[in-house]
């Protein structure tokens, strides 16, 4: 028996150093990224991987160091899925929602963040900023039921869709470049709103509310975001 409980110490010894090993290899890598540093890490990603397969905090790096968004939510997304019990899954599932309210995807942005206070009610992104932005997704929530636009009663007024609208330039920005990479005619306006300020992502511009009502329908079934059809 003790010749048993020996051989699983020496087995179990050398996987928790290993493990002690990686939560230092990340934690030092994830300084030096915070520090501005994400050049210097990136290069160093594979070999981790390949070090360290299955783990949270590399696959966390990887995703902190990859360039295209949708690959680097995909990778989130995976932490949350597979190491829910990890140090990095309320963080990636923080990652998760900020990429579909900065997409304007208001709804999948809810779902994530009811995740984040629901399996992490602690986690320390649960604080005043999120709490605002998550207040805000009511207001900037596109309304598909609202009435239909009214057709043209000014000669020369054209119809045109608000894909998003954002208290910050940065991601009315990040909305615009999305829509411009997909080939649609996209620009941000400034508004103010009862005192607030807001960036309204708009696409297109139309003759007719039917037109724009046409188009809304097929960005709404080819992208999943929401439309408000409004005057230019």
């Amino acid at each position: 028996m003790k010749h048993a409980a020996a051989v699983a110490l020496l087995v179990c010894l050398p996987l928790a150093l290993r493990a002690q090993t990686a939560e230092a290899d990340v934690a030092r890598y994830v300084a030096m990224i915070r520090s501005g540093q994400v050049e210097a890490v990136r290069p160093e990603i594979p070999s981790l991987l390949a070090k360290y397969p299955n783990n949270a905090g590399v696959l966390y790096l990887q995703a902190l160091t990859t360039t295209e968004g949708a690959e680097a939510v995909r990778i989130y997304q995976s932490i949350v899925d597979n190491f829910p019990s990890s140090e990095w899954a309320d963080d990636a599932l923080h990652k998760v929602y900020q990429f579909y309210y900065s997409l304007g995807l208001y709804r999948t942005a809810e779902i994530k963040m009811a995740q984040l206070r629901k399996n992490y009610p602690a986690s320390p992104f649960l604080n005043a900023a999120t709490e605002k932005d998550t207040a805000l997704l009511a207001e900037e929530k596109p309304d598909t039921a609202a009435a239909p636009a009214r057709a043209p009663a000014v000669p020369g007024e054209s119809f045109t869709l608000q894909v998003g609208a954002y208290t910050t330039a940065a991601n009315a920005q990040r909305q615009k470049l999305f829509f411009e990479e997909l080939g649609y005619p996209v620009e941000v306006i400034n508004r103010v709103k009862e005192g607030r300020q807001l960036f309204l992502v708009i696409v297109g511009s139309f003759g007719t509310a039917d037109e724009a009502r046409e188009q809304g329908a097929e960005i709404k079934k080819k992208h999943n975001v929401d439309v408000i059809v409004t005057t230019k």
